[in-house]
């Protein structure tokens, strides 16, 4: 009896493989008679045999049968290969079908002028995809890690431009890391052996995470090119291994975030050796002390132009210990807690023409007067005390600023203002201002509104935004 594999024997393509089954299935499967005179009969009795058995009959009819059933049973056994086979088979020309397809509609697309726009033009369409967050997350579904998936020349574009790759927010949470990223950047083998300790089959995980993470931020950091970048850290593992990751880029962060919600262990490593540093924010630091803060960011080079410190609360021994970077800083925002504080950071920041100012002062100290050219731009955030108000009403008789053309004061509560004491800031700056904000529930009445703008007419006045 010919098998169901001799079939498939010699065929080197679906098609013969498909005529082949073609053939077997419009075949009839041969039934070999059964019946003997033995099953004739009706149910034999023990006792009283309506036919007497046969020794030697018997047994060539079980040989027979024996027979019968090996070859079925290899019939079963190679139509089940087969079937194995079909099923990879059909998986491979899906398989195959989809790609079919996919080079259809891509040369489809070639007719149209999409494809025939220079890459300059292009370069400029996919600087409009990013989204309008100021640090990317490598997500498959957004730009510009979706624009390297579209096709293989947009990918090409899209890589080959180092603008769309220097803004990276660096999250690294090793107990949430996907695999999804990996996808969109080369390839990469991840292979770890570990036994069935728990203890290390944890350690191996961690170790796959990390390399998932870092092998996906390294890719990203690299279409940059060495340009310029800015960075924001999220971390919440080994100050070591970011430390690691960033290391080969260190020349080329100009602009540096770090938000480190459970702890700032280590965070001094990351400050050391980035030469073209100009920003520093710290978004939130945990459990870490100003000094801690304040002796990392004193070794940040001179070309330090912008800190935000607003999380960390500084007196006047906080400002102090970051010399010498107040010197070469333009904009700064800051968390204060005294009214000495305050004028001690502007004679220390000879260059600022911004500052941002939380004020949570609680002290009345006599203030010598002090005058601060360079201030364009002053925001003060407070909290409603009567103390505040005395301690703010003193330090405004204190100071001059002859080039403010900005002054905002906001406080979440409803508040009185020192609009006296104000007023006379301004008339003894003789400043050119030209907006003037309350927000939030300062309290501002017509009267002193109306004399903002009688003391500088071209004055514009916001009130409550």
């Amino acid at each position: 009896m010919q098998t169901v594999n001799s079939n498939f024997d010699n065929l080197s393509s679906a098609s013969d493989i498909i005529d082949a089954l073609q053939n077997i299935l419009r075949s009839q499967v041969f039934m070999p008679d059964l019946d003997i005179p033995y099953s004739r009969a009706s149910v034999p009795n023990i006792n009283h045999p309506t036919i007497e058995p046969n020794s030697e009959s018997i047994s060539a009819i079980l040989t027979e049968r024996q027979q019968q059933l090996d070859a079925v049973l290899r019939d079963i056994s190679g139509l089940e290969t087969v079937i194995d086979g079909i099923k990879i088979l059909h998986q491979q020309l899906v398989d195959r079908k989809e790609k079919i397809i996919q080079s259809m509609t891509f040369h489809k697309g070639l007719r149209s002028a999409l494809w025939r726009l220079p890459t300059e033009v292009l370069s400029q369409i996919f600087h409009q995809c990013l989204p309008e967050d100021k640090y990317l997350s490598p997500a498959s579904n957004r730009a510009p890690m979706l624009l390297t998936r579209i096709c293989r020349p947009w990918r090409d574009v899209a890589v080959d431009m180092p603008s769309l790759w220097c803004r990276l927010h660096v999250n690294i949470n090793i107990n949430k890391v996907g695999q999804e990223e990996e996808e969109d950047f080369d390839d990469s083998d991840y292979s770890d052996d570990s036994d069935d300790s728990d203890w290390e089959e944890s350690v191996v995980e961690v170790d796959r995470a990390w390399q998932r993470a870092a092998f996906c931020y390294d890719s990203w950091l690299k279409r940059s090119q060495g340009h310029p970048l800015s960075l924001v850290l999220g971390y919440y593992h080994s100050t070591w291994l970011l430390r690691s990751l960033l290391q080969p880029y260190s020349n080329q962060i100009l602009s540096l975030s770090i938000n480190f919600s459970r702890r700032a262990d280590g965070v001094e490593s990351l400050l050391k050796d980035v030469p073209a540093l100009q920003e520093l924010v710290t978004i939130w630091m945990g459990n870490s002390t100003i000094l801690t803060m304040a002796q990392s960011i004193s070794q940040i080079p001179s070309t330090m132009r912008v800190l935000d410190v607003m999380n960390l609360p500084f007196n006047i021994r906080g400002v102090s210990s970051l010399n010498p970077v107040w010197a070469h800083l333009t904009q700064v925002k800051i968390n204060l807690t005294h009214p000495d504080a305050f004028l001690h950071l502007l004679r220390l920041c000879p260059n600022l023409s911004s500052l941002t100012v939380l004020t949570i002062f609680h002290d009345q100290r006599t203030l010598e007067p002090f005058t601060h050219t360079n201030i364009q731009s002053l925001y003060m955030s407070y909290h409603n005390s009567r103390m505040f108000l005395i301690c703010l009403a003193g330090l405004f008789d204190a100071l001059s600023f002859p080039n403010l053309r900005v002054f905002e004061a906001y406080c979440a509560y409803n508040s009185a203002w020192p609009h006296e004491q104000l007023m006379n800031l301004f008339a003894r700056s003789k400043c050119p201002l030209e907006r003037l904000i309350f927000g939030g529930r300062v309290t501002v009445t017509d009267v002193p509104r109306a004399e903002y703008v009688a003391l500088i007419p071209s004055l514009d006045v916001v009130v409550n935004v």
